[in-house]
């Protein structure tokens, strides 16, 4: 066993399917609870009162948030059409990476967290859905 925890090769420890399907589900659970599921409430509620970093109007602002971190979140943590939906997720932190925290230039603050966010969504594009998926590549 401690040999297992010694080795510097990920294959002899837990196999990479298995490792990005827990870093895929675990960190679209985090973005579906903490950011998607209030939006998604505020959309289906009727509030449409949010930013609008890009130019298009609050609410297909917020529209366009409220799908991309619970609707593609949710389909992330299934595994089901993975790629796509990190892909959009991975836009949407750009979005809020560069047009709404960057402006602030603080780091290690309110940016901190998009920023995680964005290069999560990256890497779980880049793996793919992992072992345990609808995907299953």
């Amino acid at each position: 066993m401690l040999d297992r925890l010694r080795s510097s090769k990920l294959g002899e420890f837990v196999d990479a399917g298995t490792s990005a399907a827990i870093f895929r589900i675990l960190v679209a659970f985090f973005m579906l609870y903490g950011h998607g599921w209030g939006k998604l409430m505020s959309v289906f509620g009727g509030e449409f009162q949010f930013l609008d970093p890009i130019g298009i109007g609050p609410t297909a602002s917020l529209i366009l948030a409220a799908f991309a971190e619970g609707i593609c979140s949710l389909l992330i943590i299934a595994g089901f059409w993975t790629r796509l939906a990190s892909l959009i997720l991975t836009i949407n932190m750009a979005v809020a990476v560069f047009f709404v925290h960057l402006p602030g230039g603080d780091w290690f603050g309110d940016m901190e967290l998009p920023v995680l966010y964005l290069v999560a969504f990256i890497v779980i594009f880049l793996l793919g859905p992992g072992k345990y998926s609808v995907d299953k590549s």
